[in-house]
């Protein structure tokens, strides 16, 4: 057991480790005929840090560790997030080593529960796209990270993770939404998936996103030309505010096209709805007007 708070020297020492071995598995895993040989299936023989990380349960040890090390806990959840990354992108099949499942799903239920930096933030959603890449090239792994009797959240950690993210700009939030998407797709192939997402709060969620992006709109366009009568791509994307919309619309859109049919019902529904409140506002008309 821990006696007290590492140090900030015992935290770099760890993080330094834990950089040296991912340096040393890099080099293991670049081995070609090594990974063609394993990816022939798991019982193939593993690298020796590959092996010793699995049998030593060192993912395992290193995440009760990091629970325990206070304002330095970020430091090393990016550290741990940086080997999964690297795990998983060598083979996929690792993802059914419980020495590797297990600290990896305590390590995004703990990220439910926090508020963390930029850095974090931009590396965990990195690590969700991953999974979500693999989940759908391998569905044998889904009942590891949807769990059907688990509470809240956990029930499908990645999917809840992804959805604080959704509506970020920039490279994050493409990277979320391109993972929700894969999300949905899972849903249209798994029904127990389809029906947990419909009675989730990603309709809501996205309903008020575009609530809210519509509302950012200019009340007014400052058309000079006289014959003007519609907005055409570059007038668009003069609007940064109109093309925040169009691009929420598109991404909208794209989930209709993969997404469970009681997804589909329901969001159907909840975009009525939105669609009358908006038309309280005058400037719907006119902005129909234009667009249309």
């Amino acid at each position: 057991p821990l006696k007290g708070v590492p140090s900030q020297d015992d935290v770099l020492g760890v993080v330094n480790h834990i950089d040296q071995m991912v340096t040393l598995l890099m080099l293991e895993l670049r081995d070609s005929n090594l990974h063609s040989h394993y990816q022939q299936g798991n019982t193939a023989t593993h690298s020796p840090c590959l092996e010793y990380l699995l049998s030593e349960n060192l993912l395992v040890k290193l995440y009760d560790w990091s629970i325990h090390t206070g304002r330095f806990n970020n430091a090393v959840r990016l550290e741990q997030m940086k080997l999964y990354e690297l795990l998983i992108s060598y083979s996929n099949a690792l993802l059914a080593h419980e020495p590797v499942t297990r600290p990896l799903l305590r390590l995004l239920e703990e990220c439910a529960n926090d508020i963390m930096p930029l850095e974090v933030e931009k590396k965990l959603v990195v690590l969700l796209n991953q999974l979500c890449v693999v989940l759908m090239q391998n569905m044998a792994l889904l009942d590891l990270f949807f769990q059907p009797n688990a509470i809240g959240k956990n029930k499908f950690i990645i999917f809840n993770l992804l959805i604080p993210y959704i509506h970020r700009e920039g490279g994050v939030g493409q990277q979320a939404r391109d993972a929700m998407l894969l999300c949905m797709s899972l849903s249209k192939k798994n029904d127990e998936v389809g029906l947990y997402i419909a009675d989730s709060n990603i309709c809501p969620v996205l309903a008020t996103g575009l609530g809210g992006l519509y509302s950012l709109l200019p009340r007014k366009l400052g058309i000079e030309t006289d014959d003007w009568y519609q907005l055409t791509p570059d007038d668009v994307n003069d609007l940064p505010a109109l093309m925040q919309l169009m691009n929420s619309l598109e991404f909208c859109n794209a989930i209709a096209q993969v997404a469970h049919p009681k997804y589909l019902f329901l969001s159907g529904d909840i975009f009525m709805m939105l669609i009358g409140f908006s038309w309280l506002d005058p400037r719907t008309a006119r902005c129909t007007t234009i667009l249309g």
